[in-house]
């Protein structure tokens, strides 16, 4: 970051959603970088589909969630297996530098690119 606090940030001490509660899940790997009017928030997602990816905003925190379904390849004897399964769920507390009224995600490929736009007043 450019000196300033983070904009962006990772919340590790939060409850989970009660849909989450008693389940496992498993926290995909996020990249956070920025630009002189964005932020950009990666997540890679091998194996998962559009449909089951949930991207939304709630009281000042960008939520990431959905599932990496094990059924499909419940059949297979894996001899090495690294990807995990279940239900993910990830959440950042996003500051008031960013417009959370133009937020942006797509997910091309396996990867989830949230962009967050900084306000004109953060902008250089």
């Amino acid at each position: 970051m450019t000196g300033e606090k983070a904009m962006v940030k990772v919340d590790e001490k939060s409850s989970w959603d009660e849909a989450f509660e008693n389940e496992s899940w498993v926290a995909p790997k996020t990249n956070i970088y920025e630009t002189s009017e964005n932020y950009f928030l990666t997540t890679d997602m091998p194996g998962v589909s559009k449909k089951n990816v949930k991207v939304e905003m709630e009281k000042g925190s960008l939520l990431v969630m959905g599932r990496i379904d094990y059924e499909s390849v419940s059949t297979r004897k894996f001899v090495l297996q690294e990807n995990e399964f279940g239900n993910f769920y990830r959440k950042f507390n996003i500051s008031d530098s960013v417009d959370s009224n133009k937020i942006e995600a797509r997910f091309d490929n396996g990867q989830l690119v949230v962009t967050l736009p900084k306000h004109e007043r953060v902008t250089p």
